[in-house]
């Protein structure tokens, strides 16, 4: 991709969208006077999309930029800017559905990973709750049994009395 480092000097006259440097630079960016580039701030990635005035009276090595352009960008007086070609619109599409693709497929992967461990966790629990429902109802179940066989007993001793001794139950 062709690109070139600039110093930036802010414009004297607003002009937003519009920047100004050396016409020896079209060339290394392969572009005519009008067309767009793209300044960069390679440290916090904000791009501002211009077009290009090409102009003998700049320094080569400099760009003339707005100060809307600049706060844009988040850069100062001074400091370099990368300038390159704007890409066609076509291309800019396609790199974006690369990436939205690309973040798409990220996305779906860990979701997939995220899934797979919770159905194991879900599998797990039912399996430790299972077992502890079993524990329980066996327990639940013998004393059910103890307590119905020692009902019984005082049932047939209550009975027994009220009766009399000589019947059986």
């Amino acid at each position: 991709m062709q690109e070139v480092r600039l110093t930036i000097k802010k414009r004297a006259f607003p002009s937003q969208g519009r920047v100004r440097f050396n016409v020896a630079h079209l060339p290394d960016l392969g572009i005519l006077e009008g067309e767009h580039v793209d300044l960069i701030n390679e440290a916090t990635k904000k791009t501002v999309t211009t077009s290009v005035i090409a102009d003998t009276m700049v320094r080569e090595g400099q760009i003339r930029v707005s100060e809307e352009d600049l706060k844009a960008l988040g850069l100062q007086d001074e400091e370099e800017v990368l300038v390159r070609k704007t890409p066609p619109m076509e291309e800019k599409i396609k790199k974006a559905a690369a990436d939205a693709s690309k973040s798409f497929s990220k996305g779906l992967d860990k979701l997939d990973e995220k899934v797979k461990k919770t159905t194991g966790d879900v599998k797990a629990g039912t399996a430790k709750a299972a077992d502890t429902v079993k524990k329980e109802t066996k327990k639940a179940s013998g004393k059910i049994g103890k307590t119905a066989a020692k009902t019984a007993n005082t049932v047939k001793k209550t009975v027994k009395k009220a009766t009399g001794s000589g019947e059986d139950l």
